[in-house]
């Protein structure tokens, strides 16, 4: 449960080097990504066998484009989603419903094939 409590009964932690408010290292809507960061994301996509993208809407950029590299490569697709996004239908499974009960089970099924293997 998050806390809506106002004010905050304790201020979050301060920076060390400056004194202004932490922020959480996450891009805000609006903001653009490093590009660094960028550039490595699509790296990666071009040299990915298998891509899972977990609970995204699929239409925010350039993000959203980062299965579609990955696909163009050759890799297979994997969407775990509550509802079809856009990228469903390059998706090659798509499995629906929370990422907290999917997720554990996908790596259970894993698991087991693997030691099947072994």
């Amino acid at each position: 449960m998050d806390n809506r409590e106002v004010p905050l009964p304790q201020i979050p932690p301060l920076c060390p080097g400056c004194g202004s408010l932490l922020r959480p290292h996450v891009v805000w809507f609006g903001e653009a990504l490093p590009a660094d960061v960028l550039e490595a994301a699509f790296e990666a996509s071009r040299h990915s066998e298998v891509m899972v993208f977990i609970g995204t809407s699929a239409v925010v950029q350039p993000a959203a484009s980062l299965p579609l590299v990955a696909s163009e490569q050759g890799a297979t697709l994997v969407e775990i989603n509550l509802d079809p996004t856009p990228l469903t239908h390059y998706a090659d499974f798509s499995l629906w419903g929370k990422a907290g009960e999917i997720m554990p089970r996908l790596d259970e099924l894993i698991e087991a094939f693997a030691s099947k293997g072994e």
